[in-house]
């Protein structure tokens, strides 16, 4: 397998200089794991992903030189939970060895008490569907929490266009792609399709929305069996939602395109039956004119079948968002474009529909982008991001801050330094599973985080840390 994707860390200008963490900030996380068993050319994107028994897996793919000398795969590695830090216990991340996944992995999610559902596409060079677009096959594969994964099952062969989607809650699953088929009049349409798993099986694919061409999309299955499949056609963003012991609901209009946009979707339902979907709107403008970027949502209230008013979060300036539970809510964290330069930001929802007013997790800091964000009993809402330093290819350090989401009117923390000055270029964040602990995962290149690295010196890892108490 040949991979095209380039790490990022070696394509962006070098950032300006950043405000300085110090080291008593930084002391609040551990010494840092390398959790590759041996290091690539590139690696990422990197994901998270919590099983119903509390494990964190971390999942990447990887590439190995570059050319016709590219060889590639994709790997996880397990941290089972600690059972607390109580009596002196040892401070670490405790991920288990890397082990490989599924070759073409997109998407990971946990599955029954320890398992967790890999999903891969791989492509079928010189096979061609009725409008010219290449075949690939859409497989999933099951696996052990702290192991390897199963033979991986094929469910479906056809022209998928970009990257089919999986949402998983028990033992049941959602998966959803958009495929590129022609009518019996010859006109090419993109269509979107969705298989699930019920009853201890993958049933039939089906489709949700056979007009138009669509071309985004983002889907969400929570614990009470609510499912949910967003997508993007031809401006419109759209929405079809499932209850328990019901069938799909009609298609519904959540926003429109004023304008050439492009969008950004994330779908989440909470257990009580929630459905949350929020979308960045990359509205552009007349050339030579930054185009408007907003943050937008809206929500579907427990037991009805009509999402609420739009809400606009965020104006504008807004970066790609992160989503996550928290205690009273739902927490919303991006890197928003202020007069004085990008700061990390949260939004909370405190018991109603409405996301409140932006607070700022970090000061203004030239270059920060990748916000991730996460809730633990522990740690609170923990919000991460990528600052980049001077001569570290616009990579740099991944930093942290917290909030207490139990005190009325809490501010951020001080900011954390979560890795060395790496050249990190990504970062995830998750929580234990049993000591409640925030714990981050990054891809870096520790060995050498300067500017401007010969390709054959370009030796990416995985690590991990997790915060102190």
């Amino acid at each position: 397998m040949r991979l095209r994707r380039r790490l990022p860390a070696l394509l962006l200008a070098t950032a300006a200089a950043a405000t300085p963490v110090t080291a008593a900030d930084g002391a609040t996380w551990s010494a840092p794991q390398t959790v590759t068993a041996t290091p690539h050319t590139f690696a990422g994107p990197l994901s998270l992903t919590t099983t119903f028994d509390g494990s964190l897996i971390a999942a990447w793919p990887w590439q190995d030189n570059a050319g016709t000398d590219a060889r590639g795969g994709a790997s996880t590695a397990a941290r089972p939970p600690l059972a607390s830090f109580a009596g002196g216990a040892p401070a670490t991340s405790a991920f288990t060895a890397e082990r490989p996944a599924p070759d073409g992995l997109v998407a990971l999610a946990p599955f029954g008490r320890t398992q967790t559902l890999a999903l891969a596409l791989q492509g079928l060079p010189g096979r061609s569907g009725p409008t010219g677009a290449i075949l690939q096959r859409l497989k999933v594969a099951f696996g052990a929490a702290g192991g390897g994964f199963g033979t991986a099952r094929t469910l479906v062969t056809a022209a998928i266009l970009g990257r089919p989607q999986l949402a998983a809650a028990g033992s049941r699953a959602l998966i959803s792609w958009i495929e590129v088929t022609r009518t019996s009049s010859g006109a090419t349409r993109r269509v979107v399709r969705a298989i699930e798993r019920r009853d201890g099986r993958f049933g039939a694919p089906f489709t949700l929305s056979g007009r138009g061409r669509a071309d985004v999309l983002a889907v969400a299955l929570g614990q009470g069996g609510d499912e949910a499949v967003a997508f993007v056609r031809q401006g419109d963003v759209l929405a079809r939602v499932r209850r328990p012991g019901h069938r799909w609901g009609s298609v519904q209009r959540v926003a429109r395109a004023t304008g050439p946009t492009h969008w950004q979707l994330v779908a989440a339902a909470d257990a009580r039956g929630q459905v949350r979907l929020i979308w960045r709107r990359h509205q552009f403008r007349q050339s030579a004119t930054p185009g408007r970027t907003a943050l937008e949502g809206t929500a579907m209230l427990v037991g009805r079948g009509r999402f609420a008013a739009v809400q606009t979060i965020e104006p504008d300036g807004a970066s790609a968002p992160a989503l996550t539970l928290a205690a009273g809510g739902w927490a919303l964290a991006d890197v928003q474009a202020t007069p004085e330069g990008p700061r990390p930001t949260l939004h909370r929802t405190h018991g109603g529909l409405a996301f409140g007013g932006a607070q700022y997790a970090g000061p203004a800091q030239g270059g920060l982008r990748g916000t991730a964000v996460a809730f633990s009993p522990v740690g609170g809402i923990v919000v991460a991001w990528v600052q980049p330093l001077p001569g570290q290819d616009g990579a740099g350090e991944a930093r942290a801050a917290s909030l207490d989401p139990g005190v009325p009117d809490a501010a951020f923390g001080p900011v954390e330094a979560i890795s060395p000055a790496e050249a990190v270029s990504e970062v995830a964040l998750g929580a234990d599973g049993r000591a409640g602990q925030p714990v981050a995962v990054w891809i870096a290149r520790p060995d050498n985080p300067g500017p401007s690295v010969p390709l054959a010196d370009v030796h990416t890892v995985v690590r991990s840390a997790i915060r102190v108490p």
